[in-house]
């Protein structure tokens, strides 16, 4: 027998054997393939013999909760003006700072401006030359009249004139169209408030800022705010939907009835939450900006104690209490009511759970998963 036929003849004889040893191998017995699920279990489940400072309570029925949320009073988008600044300049001083309630035509920034002085120069010249040109064409007209002056010397002047008043026109128009009195300009220019009952919400210029014309110095509010703003943090509540009333109060204890306007579809960019308005029905509205406080309709659920809430590798549960253990159960966390917190689903209404010291068992179960602590069997 040659070399390679040996080869061949022995490789499957042990193939042979190996499948004949798979084949023959026991399988394992039941239940094994779940031993990992089983220990996982176990080390959620601690007995209570040793634990001190736990305070039990049995899980109540659900009811229809509802919370007061911080909110904050704005104006309606109609009741709102922008502030510009209607020549270049330099923003020298600020009168009158954000939030104050002002009135029509109160003084709010001061603007150093050589375009307005060239203006107003321009102006000034363009009314010597409207009045020497007038005063031409008299003197040319009186001359006609005597016979000593001709009738186009007489039409020049008075051409000359009527240019001349019309390049003053121009400079009066170009003045009065930034918002000043001829008479009254200078180097400066004051910006007042549009109209009055306002708040200046927010200047968007610095003292000492050059400004360009029509550049945005700020804006301004009406000084009744209508409408709340309010922030949530997920979820949503179940039960609001637009058009529901609901309260919105004040520190001093004044309320007022609110319809809700709408419901947001996506979250806030700069805090990752939902944003409602609510307009405020009837009356004395507050400024905006004033703090309020809108009372949120929440589900109809089971509510426990903060406390006795826990997160354990990201999974928010309870301790259930089941004889002499107690066995850490996931839960859907909902709203903060305060010192509670809504328990969505994961609880039956008369199961006792670990209401106070439920930390103390958490950092057992942690203990247990990280191999600090023999299970107890």
């Amino acid at each position: 027998m040659t070399l390679p036929i040996k080869h061949a003849l022995l490789a499957v004889a042990l193939a042979s054997v190996v499948g004949c040893n798979k084949k023959d191998a026991p399988p394992k017995p039941e239940g094994e393939a779940h031993e990992a699920e089983r220990g996982e279990a176990e080390s959620s489940r601690i007995p209570l013999k040793d634990v001190r400072g736990l305070r039990f309570m049995e899980v109540p029925e659900p009811k229809a909760e509802g919370a007061w949320y911080p909110a904050e009073a704005i104006g309606d988008e109609s009741a709102q003006a922008l502030l510009t600044s209607p020549v270049k300049g330099i923003v020298s001083n600020i009168l009158v700072p954000p939030g104050r309630h002002v009135g029509a035509g109160t003084p709010l920034l001061v603007i150093q401006s050589p375009e307005l002085a060239r203006l107003k120069a321009d102006w000034l010249s363009a009314k010597a030359k409207r009045e020497r040109a007038e005063a031409e064409m008299a003197r040319e007209q009186r001359l006609f009249e005597a016979q000593a002056g001709s009738r186009r010397e007489l039409e020049q002047a008075r051409s000359e004139a009527a240019t001349a008043k019309a390049d003053e026109e121009a400079a009066r128009l170009a003045l009065e169209a930034r918002g000043v009195v001829p008479e009254n300009a200078g180097a400066t220019f004051t910006v007042k408030a549009p109209k009055g009952g306002s708040v200046v919400t927010a200047y968007k210029v610095q003292l000492g800022q050059g400004v360009e014309a029509a550049q945005e110095l700020g804006s301004f509010q009406a000084a009744s705010a209508a409408l709340a703003r309010l922030e949530l943090p997920l979820p949503a509540p179940d039960p609001w939907r637009p058009g529901a009333l609901t309260e919105v109060r004040k520190g001093d204890g004044q309320h007022w009835k609110a319809r809700l306007e709408g419901t947001p579809a996506t979250l806030t960019s700069d805090t990752r939450r939902l944003s409602y308005r609510l307009r405020l029905l009837g009356g004395s509205l507050p400024f905006p900006g004033t703090p309020l406080e809108v009372h949120v309709p929440l589900a109809k659920t089971v509510v426990l104690p903060q406390s006795a809430l826990q997160q354990i590798e990201g999974t928010w549960g309870v301790f259930v209490r089941e004889g002499e253990h107690a066995e850490f159960r996931p839960v859907r966390r909902g709203a903060e009511l305060g010192g509670d917190v809504m328990v969505l689903s994961g609880l039956k209404p008369g199961e006792t759970v670990v209401g106070e010291g439920a930390y103390l068992l958490k950092s057992l179960v942690i203990k247990r998963k990280s191999g600090g602590e023999d299970h107890d069997h």
